[in-house]
C-alpha cells in the first residue's frame, strides 16, 4: 500500500459541558473522527464511505471483498490512500462487469444501518465450501466477546464506535474499530483477505447486531460462524441456513443464544 499525505487523527477534542451531582462543569470530550473517504476502482468512481480515518486499504478491499467483486488478492495491482485528498485509488485485473456490481456514486454513511447490498441472494449464494466441521467449546465463545468488549481501543475512550475482531478457538489475533458496524466487519475480511489468512477454521466476533449485509460480509470472508453480544435480524439468520454460517448472539454475562448451521460442533464446556 503507498500513503500519502499526512495520515488524520483518530480522535478530536472538544470543549463541552458535564452535568453531574447537580454540578455543571466545563469539560473536554474525546470523540471519534469522522472523515468521507471515496473510493476509486481503475479510475472509476465508487462511493464514499464515512470512516475513522485508519486501516483504509483493508476497508476498501474488504468492502470488495464483500460484494464479490475481489476474489483473490493477486487482482490487485495497487492501493494508495491519500489523506490530503480523501481517496482511495485502488488499481485491479479483473473483467469490467465484476466493477460494474458496484459502480454507484453515492455515500455509505458511517451509522449502523448504512450497510450497502446489491443483491443479497447472489451474494449468499455464492458461498465457498467448507468440507470440515469446527469444534468449539461454549467457554471460547464467551472468552472471546470478552476479550473484544475489554479492548483498550478507540471505544474505550469515545464510547463511539463499533469492534469486530479475527479469533481462533484460543486467542484474539486482530481487532479493527470503525464507527459503523459494517465497516468494522470490512476491515477484518479486508485484513484476512490482504494477508491471506485462511479464515475456515476461524471466528468473526462483532459488537454489533447480525443484519443481512453482516452475514454476507462473513460468508464472503469464509468464516464458518459469527459472534456477536448483540442481537440478529431474521433475514439474517436465514441465509445463515443458506450459506452454512453458526450463530453466537447476546454474548454476555456468561451466556448467549445459538443458532446452528452445522458449520461448528458446539460443546458444553
Amino acid at each position: 500500500m503507498v500513503t500519502k499525505g499526512s495520515v488524520k487523527e483518530i480522535t478530536v477534542e472538544m470543549s463541552g459541558k458535564r452535568f453531574t451531582n447537580g454540578v455543571l462543569q466545563d469539560t473536554v470530550f474525546s470523540v471519534a473522527a469522522e472523515v468521507p473517504y471515496t473510493l476509486f476502482v481503475n479510475d472509476r468512481e465508487i462511493l464514499s464511505i464515512a470512516t475513522l480515518p485508519d486501516h483504509l486499504e483493508e476497508l476498501f478491499v474488504g468492502f470488495l471483498v464483500s460484494e464479490g467483486v475481489l476474489l483473490e488478492p493477486g487482482e490487485i495491482a495497487e492501493c494508495r490512500v491519500d489523506h490530503d485528498n480523501h481517496v482511495v485509488l485502488i488499481e485491479v485485473n479483473l473483467p469490467d462487469e465484476r466493477i460494474e456490481r458496484v459502480e454507484r456514486k453515492g455515500m455509505l454513511t458511517s451509522g449502523c444501518a448504512g450497510g450497502m447490498v446489491f443483491s443479497v441472494e447472489h451474494r449468499a449464494a455464492a458461498v465457498p465450501n467448507r468440507p470440515r466441521t469446527m469444534k468449539l467449546s461454549s467457554r471460547c465463545i464467551l472468552d472471546r466477546m470478552y476479550e473484544l468488549d475489554k479492548h483498550h481501543g478507540i471505544y474505550r475512550i469515545t464510547r463511539g464506535v463499533h469492534g469486530a475482531s479475527l479469533a481462533t478457538r484460543t486467542e484474539t489475533v486482530t481487532i479493527r474499530e470503525d464507527l459503523g458496524r459494517h465497516n468494522a466487519v470490512d476491515k477484518i475480511v479486508g485484513h484476512c483477505f490482504l494477508n491471506r489468512i485462511d479464515t475456515t477454521d476461524k471466528l468473526l466476533v462483532s459488537t454489533g447486531r447480525i443484519t443481512s449485509e453482516v452475514l454476507t460480509k462473513a460468508s464472503r470472508g469464509g468464516f464458518p460462524i459469527i459472534i456477536s453480544r448483540s442481537s440478529v435480524s431474521a433475514m439474517a439468520a436465514r441465509l445463515a441456513t443458506q450459506c452454512s454460517i453458526d450463530i453466537a448472539f447476546y454474548v454476555k454475562a456468561g451466556r448467549f443464544n445459538y443458532f446452528s448451521n452445522g458449520a461448528v460442533e458446539l460443546l458444553a464446556e
